[in-house]
C-alpha cells in the first residue's frame, strides 16, 4: 500500500482557508440571512491595474535578510525578493525590510547595487500567497495582522483585496509603492502609522 504523503506536503492558501472558514460559519449560523453573508462583488475600478504574478529566483534555506539577518525561507507567506540584472537576488522576511533595503541600498547591499540595477521586485500577496509585482501592489498598514518583524505593509494584488483586508483587520491606510518612505517604515517599527508625514490614529 502506498504511503500517505506527510501533512507538511499539503499547502493551502490563506484565501482558500478563509473561504472554508466562512463556509463553516454559514453552516453553523443558519439564522443569519444568506444575503448578509456575502461581500459585495469587486468593481472594475477595484480590479483595475492589478499587480501581476512574477517569477523570481527561489529563496534558499541559507539565505539571510540583509536588513534584519533572519532567514526568509522560514516565512514563505511574507517573502519579498529583489532580483538584479546581473542575475543575483536578495530575499526578505517581509515587505517592510524590502522597502528599507530599496530606500537605502548603500547601507544594506554589500555588492554595491543601486536601484538602477534592479530587474524586478516581488512581494507575497496576503490571501493567495503568490509572488506579485511589488511596484504595482496595494499595501495595508496599521492592521491587527503582524509579520515576522511586527507591524507590516501587507501586500495585495488589487484594491478589492486591500479594502476587504483593511475592513476585516482594522487597517489604518492603503498605500502604494511610491508612498513608502523611511518615515513610514520607522513608524511601523514603533507601532505608529505615518503616511506622507501625517500620523494616523
Amino acid at each position: 500500500m502506498k504511503d500517505k504523503a506527510p501533512l507538511s506536503s499539503f499547502r493551502i492558501s490563506r484565501r482558500a482557508l478563509l473561504r472554508g472558514l466562512a463556509h463553516l460559519g454559514l453552516v453553523l449560523a443558519l439564522s443569519v440571512p444568506l444575503a448578509t453573508s456575502h461581500a459585495a462583488e469587486p468593481s472594475k475600478e477595484d480590479l483595475k491595474n492589478a499587480a501581476p504574478r512574477v517569477q523570481l529566483p527561489p529563496v534558499h534555506e541559507h539565505d539571510r535578510c540583509p536588513v534584519c539577518g533572519m532567514f526568509p525561507a522560514r516565512y514563505h507567506e511574507w517573502l519579498a525578493t529583489i532580483e538584479f540584472k546581473d542575475g543575483t537576488a536578495v530575499h526578505f522576511d517581509g515587505a517592510k525590510d524590502m522597502f528599507k533595503f530599496w530606500l537605502n541600498m548603500k547601507k544594506y547591499d554589500t555588492k554595491g547595487h543601486t536601484q538602477k540595477d534592479v530587474k524586478a521586485i516581488g512581494v507575497t500577496g496576503y490571501y493567495a500567497t503568490e509572488m506579485i509585482d511589488a511596484r504595482k501592489a496595494w499595501y495595508v498598514i496599521g492592521s491587527d495582522v503582524l509579520g515576522p518583524m511586527g507591524h507590516e505593509l501587507v501586500p495585495h494584488p488589487d484594491l478589492y483585496d486591500a479594502k476587504e483586508f483593511m475592513k476585516d483587520h482594522h487597517g489604518k491606510a492603503i498605500v502604494r509603492f511610491d508612498d513608502v518612505d523611511m518615515q513610514l517604515l520607522k513608524g511601523l517599527d514603533e507601532g505608529r502609522f505615518i503616511v506622507h508625514g501625517k500620523e494616523l490614529k
